[in-house]
């Protein structure tokens, strides 16, 4: 056989392994980047510290989010027990619903915080535009992806190093526990671990670990640049609803319209991986309708009330498959010897 041709067959399937790579870990990075990290809120809420320590235990949440996931989705779901999957799988459905729920409340609480549209009609668009996406399946789902989450990044980028050159708020000390940074990863990872449940079927392992550990690496970068420009201007955005919206004002008034754009997608993203993760392409329409008639509580009030409860139970899942990983690894070694 030729060999460019045997070549040009290798050079394409490095591509398409590439490829694979990329659309699961802007997917893992889309689920994580979404409305209460794109603005600012949920990092105010879990990190409340102003100085380095804050930075560190944010970073610590993510390589324990990075770290579970791989857990996870190593050893797929045939090495995990039986009773524990069911389990957690049952627990990722009602999160994914929740975490869809709440998205649809962000992206009416972000169109009239900029375009001054009334709620009802802000949580309905961003839930119709949501359908859409998911209701063409896989494909659809990882092509937004692949559009949004990088588009997300540059913005986030671009904005956070920008913003570090306004003039600095003096720094606030408060006491909240380390404990939040398991917190954090305990509901952020009820957002990644039921995206990667979904796809673990039709994903090679190595590619799914290569593409959850890109994802994560990504996550950390776009989190560190927000938590501080943060921390640079507490003082002016502590109790902003939407403090990065407040933060961009400050750089220039016409910034804000473009980092709505950037917040809706990232609303999008994570409520269409949590969409498609509680309805694996089934009755779609039907369940997004239902999740938008609970969205209608108010983003503020969800993300207060849900995310806490969450992020306590999945620290129960983080013990769980921690515990499946290495004791049970342990136990079941000694049984074959």
């Amino acid at each position: 056989m030729n060999p460019a041709y045997l070549g040009f067959l290798s050079h394409k399937k490095e591509a398409i392994f590439i490829s694979e790579i990329l659309k699961v870990a802007f997917s893992v990075a889309g689920s994580v980047i979404g409305a209460g990290f794109a603005t600012g809120k949920e990092l105010q809420l879990f990190f409340p510290l102003s100085n380095s320590g804050s930075l560190l235990c944010l970073s610590s949440s993510i390589l324990l989010m990075l770290l579970v996931s791989l857990m996870y989705f190593g050893k797929q779901k045939k090495t995990l027990f039986p009773a524990l999957f069911q389990f957690s799988e049952l627990f990722f459905l009602l999160f994914s619903g929740a975490s869809c729920l709440v998205m649809f409340a962000c992206g009416g609480e972000t169109l009239k915080e900029s375009f001054r549209l009334p709620l009802a009609i802000g949580n309905t668009l961003t839930c119709l535009f949501t359908l859409l996406i998911v209701s063409r399946g896989i494909g659809s789902v990882y092509r937004f992806n692949l559009f949004a989450t990088p588009v997300m990044m540059l913005c986030i980028i671009v904005i956070s190093t920008t913003g570090l050159t306004l003039p600095v708020g003096l720094f606030p000390h408060t006491s909240k526990p380390v404990f939040n940074l398991l917190i954090y990863s305990g509901y952020n990872l009820l957002s990644v671990l039921p995206f990667l449940s979904a796809i673990s079927e039709d994903t090679k392992k190595k590619v799914g670990m290569l593409g959850t550990t890109l994802g994560f690496i990504l996550v950390l970068l776009c989190g560190l640049l927000l938590k501080l420009l943060l921390n640079f201007h507490h003082q002016a955005v502590f109790d902003a609803p939407i403090p990065m919206l407040k933060i961009v004002g400050m750089i220039h008034p016409m910034l804000s319209y473009l980092y709505t754009v950037m917040l809706l997608l990232s609303v999008l993203t994570t409520a269409v991986n949590a969409l498609y993760a509680v309805t694996r392409g089934k009755h779609t329409v039907t369940v997004g309708l239902f999740l938008l008639t609970a969205s209608f509580f108010g983003f503020t009030t969800l993300i207060e009330h849900l995310y806490p409860l969450f992020g306590y139970l999945g620290i129960g899942i983080i013990c769980l498959i921690v515990w499946d990983g290495y004791f049970q690894k342990g136990i079941r070694e000694r049984r074959i010897k």
